[in-house]
């Protein structure tokens, strides 16, 4: 079974605009497709989109990653003792 497209060069052309319609239409959809959803989605989530190195991004509460109370110049660790002595078992740390 053979397609119904004229011989000749009105023939040829209605193929190359078929196959350059197809080009086309799928460069758009990638575009869509790896470009725009994942920022539209990352956005919609909250988060910010970091174009430069196409990650999506997400808010980190300082005082969790430094372990110091909100405001506080010094850190706070609850699984350490609270002073040196403490740690060493009570010695003075000498041999």
């Amino acid at each position: 079974m053979r397609l119904a497209i004229g011989r000749g060069i009105l023939g040829r052309i209605e193929v190359i605009f078929f196959v350059v319609l197809v080009l086309v239409v799928g460069a758009v959809w990638a575009y869509q497709h790896f470009a725009v959803d994942p920022v539209q989605h990352c956005e919609s989530s909250g988060n910010w989109w970091d174009a430069q190195t196409h990650t999506c991004g997400h808010v980190v509460y300082l005082p969790d990653v430094t372990h110091r109370a909100a405001g506080a110049k010094t850190p706070r660790y609850p699984t350490l003792p609270e002073t040196a002595a403490q740690g060493a078992g009570g010695t003075s740390g000498t041999r």
